[in-house]
């Protein structure tokens, strides 16, 4: 109960590792760039308007006070002439609405001239914008004022006017703020307009009743005056970090999932691998306790029976008889070899290894490999290394191991077939390959040559190969086997060398 209970709770924090987890951060982080992305549009959106705004106040603030320019310069001509500067203005005033009204102030701020009547005499010295003209010479443009004489916010545009380099007045045009308003009126489209002074005044604004906090906005100021003009936008979409998370998170909850069961079927797997491994162990370790116990009890009466058998083809010379005492002598030491595997096979008594050159262990056995391929009729080619190759090991095994490889090939190839013994020094160990060309053996069998008991061979045990990677892992060494269906069969042999 226990168990399962640590495995649930180890599949519940899988899951959330591996598919909840990663999901929501990246959706998270996802939905940050969506948000980011839309306020960037917002945002250069509401820029551009800005933008468009201020340059249509710059080109009307520029074209009417061009139009001031024109009338100072047919003033300048004769500014003496006073009735002629009024036909001036009044004609001009008729047709030029945007202005609230002309008029020709002395040096002295005195408004000698005007299109609109006052009761009253007006002195504008003053006015900052006033002063500043008589002082500079220059056009100057004055902040918003009500107008006294009309009463109507306007911004006025002094000009002087020069004869003789000395000013004999100031030309003042009155530009109405309301036909500012009306031409940024005029290109609003959805955005929402606010122009200010540098004081704060309110000029301009398209709707009273919005929310700043919920727009985006841009703020541009105008070059010929000290206005600024600020654009609002209204985004058209809402919950945009909600619908962009919901929407990565769908994505990669699916994504996930499927990396998630991907996952599960590799542990799956390699759990199933692992519980293989396992009962391969234990049937091996089964086998190995059965071995060591069954053999020794195995040879015992085999000794005894070889010695009567024996005794009594000594007593017994008929041929026939002789026959069967040989028959029965062949057959026990063919037990006696079985047993001989077993043991090896069971948990071995304990061997001292020690250091041999493999190139000498190959050399004391090469007669016996050699008359087993001339009797084979197959061709036997034995590489020596041209190095030392000083290896930890018990030498009689590593023959052992050797001569079973090699049978192994002769039965494995036809007459006139090959068989290569190959020794080498590789990266700090010694290679022994076996090489032949036979029939070669299709890979689910080459799955299974290390199983104990399972063979191909009419006669065999299925326990060579099995002694054979038991014998070579005694040496810290490892044993693959490599083939290919009618092609042959390459068995390596890695032991590494020993230290000098």
């Amino acid at each position: 109960m226990l168990n399962h209970i640590v495995k649930s709770k180890k599949s519940v924090l899988l899951y959330l590792m591996i598919t909840l987890i990663p999901s929501m951060t990246i959706s998270h982080f996802i939905a940050q760039q969506k948000i980011q992305e839309h306020d960037s549009n917002y945002l250069s959106e509401a820029r551009d308007y800005a933008q468009l705004h201020a340059n249509d106040i710059e080109r009307f603030i520029g074209e009417t006070s061009s139009r001031l320019d024109m009338l100072a310069t047919l003033i300048n001509i004769n500014p003496n002439d006073l009735y002629n500067v009024k036909e001036i203005l009044m004609r001009t005033h008729a047709k030029d609405i945007r202005f609230s009204g002309f008029y020709w102030a002395n040096p002295e701020g005195d408004l000698v001239i005007g299109t609109n009547h006052s009761p009253t005499p007006i002195n504008v010295s003053d006015r900052e914008y006033f002063q500043k003209a008589i002082e500079t010479g220059n056009r100057t443009i004055s902040p918003v004022h009500l107008g006294r004489v009309t009463g109507r916010f306007v911004i006025t545009i002094a000009v002087p006017v020069f004869q003789n380099e000395e000013v004999k007045g100031v030309l003042l045009g009155s530009l109405r703020v309301d036909m500012i308003e009306e031409v940024v009126q005029s290109k609003i489209k959805d955005e929402i307009i606010v122009v200010s002074d540098n004081t704060g005044q309110l000029l301009i604004e398209s709707n009273s009743s919005f929310l700043e906090d919920q727009l985006f906005s841009y703020l541009v100021k105008v070059e010929s005056v000290p206005w600024t003009v600020s654009a609002y936008v209204t985004p058209e979409e809402s919950y945009i970090y909600e619908r962009a998370f919901l929407m990565s998170l769908g994505l990669f909850l699916i994504l996930t999932h499927i990396f998630f069961l991907l996952f599960q079927y590799y542990l799956l797997k390699h759990r199933v691998k692992l519980e293989l491994e396992q009962n391969e162990r234990q049937k091996l370790e089964l086998v190995e306790n059965l071995a060591a116990s069954t053999a020794h009890e195995i040879r015992n009466p085999l000794t005894g029976i070889k010695g009567l058998i024996q005794l009594l083809s000594e007593k017994y010379k008929d041929k026939k008889d002789q026959l069967y005492f040989q028959i029965i002598l062949a057959e026990v030491n063919r037990i006696n070899s079985i047993v001989s595997e077993l043991l090896l096979l069971g948990k071995p008594t304990a061997h001292t290894l020690k250091t041999y050159n493999a190139n000498d262990i190959i050399k004391e056995i090469e007669p016996i490999i050699e008359s087993e391929a001339n009797y084979s009729s197959v061709r036997l080619s034995i590489r020596y290394s041209s190095y030392e190759l000083p290896i930890s090991c018990v030498a009689d095994h590593l023959k052992q191991v050797i001569l079973n490889l090699i049978k192994n090939s002769l039965d494995a190839v036809s007459t006139d077939g090959e068989v290569i013994i190959s020794l080498v020094k590789y990266d700090e160990k010694c290679m022994i390959k076996v090489i032949d060309n036979g029939s070669g053996m299709p890979e689910e069998v080459l799955k299974q040559v290390f199983n104990p008991f399972f063979t191909m061979k009419k006669s065999g045990t299925g326990l060579g190969l099995v002694v054979c990677r038991r014998i070579i892992h005694s040496f810290a060494g490892k044993i693959n086997i490599k083939s290919i269906p009618n092609e042959g069969t390459e068995v390596e042999i890695s032991i590494p060398l020993a230290n000098n």
